[in-house]
């Protein structure tokens, strides 16, 4: 049994299927299958359920996987902790689906890290929720940060959970609504649901499925939601967006005061979002130990703390 084998099982399972897997993996996909073959065959096990849907695990392939899964994560970080990498050098990948806090407070880390370094090379992408926890499972970036429906939130655990990945909230919010401070709605504190519809809506073109939208603010929004919609897929479009469009607004996390009066926006709330949304940070059981995915957490809590009216 070679480690190779291992990679090749977690991704054919994620993918549900050899010919996604091996593009994933920058592999040939006869090698791929060969190798499955030769490892079921060592084992005496069947893994997967060849089937025109794709691959599907067997009862003792989901037993495999969890257990490839862990020996992985294992091997992933001895190489880590015993890569000779100086102290004097700050290695580090962060996935983020859009939570602005979040980022800024991995600046705030790395400027300290940048104190006491010669070397730093970091890496951060700004993606969605599945995405950045396919990734940290996958190994291609250390730490990430999430945003679910909180009436989700066992579901997600449960899966954080068997993808041995540790996940750790760090709040719970209604959404808000962020528009330029010259927006005629700026006007209310509580701005009414209905006057939404009148003005353009700016929406990430990548977010999850329309069930986990309406989860997120309310289970009727999609029925009543702007007939004027603008698309973006990043933060700085975003902003961008926010400031030029003439009454644009978009529905958000909970922003700081200096990051919202730089850009010349606002935050209103609006009471029918009744729904709470979680952050969460994750990170790879195998890492909880160490030191930098420790001054991550403790930093991202810290910063969180301190954006103004929240009760973390």
């Amino acid at each position: 049994m070679k480690i190779q084998q291992l990679e090749y099982v977690i991704a054919v399972a994620r993918e549900g299927s050899i010919t996604k897997a091996a593009k994933k993996l920058y592999q040939a996909q006869p090698n791929i299958s060969i190798a499955l073959k030769e490892l079921e065959a060592s084992l005496g096990i069947q893994i997967f359920n060849r089937s025109p849907n794709g691959m599907i695990l067997t009862p003792e392939g989901e037993e495999f996987l969890a257990r490839a899964q862990t020996i992985v994560d294992e091997m992933q970080s001895l190489e880590r902790d015993y890569a000779q990498t100086p102290e004097n050098e700050l290695k580090l990948k962060v996935a983020a689906a859009r939570s602005t806090y979040a980022t800024s407070a991995m600046g705030h880390l790395i400027s300290e890290y940048s104190e006491k370094t010669n070397k730093l090379e970091v890496h951060v992408m700004e993606t969605s929720t599945a995405k950045v926890m396919e990734d940290i499972c996958a190994g291609k970036f250390d730490i990430g940060f999430i945003r679910i429906p909180s009436t989700y939130a066992d579901m997600i655990e449960s899966r954080l959970k068997a993808r041995n990945l540790v996940g750790r909230t760090i709040m719970e919010f209604p959404l808000q609504i962020v528009m330029n401070m010259n927006h005629p709605l700026a006007e209310y504190d509580d701005i009414p649901y209905e006057e939404l519809s009148k003005y353009p809506e700016i929406i990430h073109g990548d977010d999850e499925p329309e069930m986990v939208r309406r989860a997120s603010i309310n289970q009727d929004y999609d029925d009543k939601r702007s007939t004027k919609r603008i698309f973006i897929y990043d933060r700085g479009t975003q902003i961008s967006m926010l400031k030029t469009v003439k009454n644009a607004y978009m529905w958000v996390s909970p922003m700081s005061q200096s990051s919202l009066k730089y850009n010349d926006l606002v935050v209103r709330k609006c009471s029918y979002a009744n729904n709470l949304n979680r952050d969460m940070i994750i990170y790879r059981k195998a890492s909880e130990n160490s030191t930098l995915i420790s001054d991550c957490v403790r930093t991202v809590y810290e910063y969180a703390d301190k954006i103004e009216g929240l009760e973390i």
